[in-house]
């Protein structure tokens, strides 16, 4: 196997079509230089063209580059290796919707940013220099287009509230902008491009460990080879090599397994597995044995909902988990690594990777695996109605099945869950009751399509359609979602309700999976972010970078209830962090003393962009004081 890293002599250029008829005094864009991997917006931030859309009002200056279509080219110089016919181009990310050149000619096209891409090259390669072309289409008017002609094929009203463009297409829904986060749809290289070479690799290979009944352990590996070649094995001490054939199987008894626990539960033992073929190409995965169970039984309370470990139940602490960055090209290993530690540190034992980014990088699960911190995992479908017909539902299973496979080895992985609050969306029709689309849309992905891709590929593990779950048979609340003492619950009735943080102690969640007090980020990311004329905390710049859609006098008065009127921006970093505190110590410790609540995931840890949000951690990575 050789591997050749395509991340050098990039360039980009905006395709501005024109207008159609001669200007000759209007000068076009040249190509001009880009990294990859990357983000459009960074590489015209780097050669001056923006400015940083996270300082003052730059998100405002940059719309219209969502609205464009944009290219990016490199050469590559290449001599064949008799030894290594086989070559393929393999793209990690690509964002989103795009059309691949080889030396002029169409090889490929892609649209999901979820899934890698890999083109069969063995016969287009030349000797010596090949061009490689990308053309990236708006995803902003692909899903403008596309949401129009699916409306009209439904025979949908335009108006319907929650179904906006981007539901139709497959990229994290936060770059669309959130509550917290800034619209910055971008699009890109954004993660890595390989030319891959070889005569024989392995293709996928997964860990199976299963509990016997007397506590020893069986551990099954299963490996995909593309080509001819030996195979070996390797578990610690064991070892077997297998002859030629498409599938090889390691199959052993671990007599006495050290096992798997949650931070604050044990240790967080991994073993190595590796599977080597003769040609060289090797993998190397870490695993811990355990056993999840997600408890749900019938109780004085109404249902549970509570994960038990090895056999051990579990009170979960933790929080939600956002992607790290906007422009997730510039999100690296030393991140992760330094936050998971962070939470480790903090005393959590979970993380829900929320539905509405990504399904993160294997640097974040590993780092997950060595700090013992379980992870709750959305797939990524959020607070909105996705087109759910043969060819989305076909989309879903592929995207799914590559991450379910990519994923289930880990140690970390606790829970699948198949969106976030699309199910409350759609019952307390959010908004507008009537632009509201007549039926569920989406519904058959959630309660076919992906639980049928885990019963097949994660038998074992749980899965729930969607968070908040919970919905009580009978009594004052029967049949609505979200109504506390029946599973999962997003206790939303203090910030987004009634205000004040006391009333966190009136929530009968069995498991408050969301629930939080916002506040500034800290003076550090306002020195960042601010330009010297800008620090009016009540000024047009700072209220840019609330995202979470309060009233200004509420949200202000949710902080003044308990301390005294800010008069600058120090008073108001240091007021709201300090009520953001006292709110979640409120609540946590409501949860904790509760006898009917078995776990509290905080919203949120973290933030993709300097802004007042419900995130313990800002921007600069610097913990307010609720952490």
């Amino acid at each position: 196997m050789r591997r050749t890293a395509l991340h050098s002599n990039w360039s980009f250029l905006h395709l501005d079509p024109g207008p159609g008829y001669p200007q000759p005094n209007v000068q076009r864009q040249r190509w001009l230089p880009a990294t990859v991997p990357g983000n459009v917006h960074l590489d015209l931030m780097a050669n001056g063209v923006i400015q940083d859309p996270f300082a003052r009002l730059g998100e405002l200056g940059c719309r219209w580059v969502d609205e464009a279509d944009w290219a990016y080219r490199t050469t590559f110089t290449w001599s064949p290796d008799p030894a290594l016919p086989r070559r393929v181009l393999r793209f990690e990310g690509l964002d989103t919707v795009c059309v691949v050149f080889l030396n002029g000619e169409e090889v490929a096209s892609h649209d999901n940013m979820f899934l890698p891409l890999e083109v069969d090259v063995t016969d287009r390669l030349r000797e010596g220099e090949n061009e490689l072309r990308l053309e990236f289409r708006s995803a902003v008017r692909t899903g403008q287009q596309r949401r129009s002609a699916y409306f009209a094929a439904e025979g949908l009203p335009t108006v319907l509230e929650r179904f906006d463009e981007r539901a139709f297409v497959r990229k994290a829904g936060y770059m669309w902008a959130w509550d917290w986060g800034p619209r910055l749809v971008s699009c890109g290289i954004w993660r890595t491009v390989e030319l891959l070479e070889f005569a024989a690799r392995i293709v996928s290979f997964s860990v199976f460990p299963e509990r016997l009944a007397d506590g020893r352990y069986r551990v099954r590996t299963e490996t995909e080879v593309e080509g001819e070649g030996e195979l070996t094995l390797t578990l610690g001490e064991h070892s077997v090599t297998s002859p030629p054939g498409e599938v090889r199987e390691l199959d052993l008894i671990l007599d006495e397994p050290r096992l798997w626990w949650p931070n604050g539960m044990g240790e967080q033992h991994l073993y190595e597995v590796t599977a080597r073929l003769d040609s060289g190409h090797e993998v190397r995965k870490r695993i811990g044995l355990k056993t999840i169970e997600l408890r749900r039984k019938p109780d004085r309370f109404g249902e549970s909902f509570e994960f038990v470990v090895n056999g051990r139940p579990l009170w979960a602490r933790g929080a939600n988990w956002i992607p790290n960055d906007s422009f997730p090209s510039r999100i690296t290993e030393t991140d992760y690594r330094e936050q998971i530690r962070a939470c480790r540190d903090l005393g959590f034992n979970m993380l829900r990777v929320w539905g509405g980014g990504l399904y993160e990088s294997e640097a974040f699960y590993a780092a997950c695996d060595e700090a013992g911190i379980l992870v709750w995992q959305d797939f990524p479908y959020a607070c909105c109605y996705y087109p759910d017909g043969p060819a989305e539902q076909a989309t879903a299973r592929a995207e799914a099945a590559f991450h379910v496979r990519r994923l289930r080895d880990h140690a970390c992985l606790a829970l699948w869950c198949g969106n976030n609050e699309n199910h409350q969306m759609w019952q307390e029709k959010w908004g507008v009751p009537t632009d509201h689309p007549p039926r569920y849309y989406g519904e058959p992905i959630y309660e076919e399509v992906l639980p049928s891709v885990v019963e097949e590929l994660d038998p074992g593990r749980p899965y729930i359609p969607s968070s908040p779950i919970g919905i009580p048979p009978a009594g004052r609340e029967a049949g609505k979602i979200n109504s506390g003492g029946w599973g999962d619950s997003h206790y939303w009735d203090v910030w987004h309700g009634r205000g004040d943080w006391r009333f966190y102690l009136d929530s009968d969640a069995r498991f408050s999976s969301e629930f939080g007090f916002a506040s500034s980020c800290s003076l550090a990311l306002w020195d960042r972010t601010l330009a010297p004329g800008d620090r009016d905390f009540e000024g047009p710049i700072v209220r840019w970078h609330d995202k979470t859609k309060k009233a200004w006098e509420i949200y202000r008065g949710y902080v003044t209830a308990h301390y005294p009127e800010p008069k600058t921006l120090e008073d108001w970093v240091y007021y709201s962090q300090l009520n953001q505190r006292d709110a979640l110590r409120c609540g946590i410790e409501h949860y904790r003393r509760g006898e009917f609540c078995r776990g509290s995931l905080i919203w949120q840890f973290n933030d993709c962009w300097p802004v007042e949000s419900w995130a313990v951690q800002d921007y600069l990575r610097l913990l307010k004081p609720a952490g």
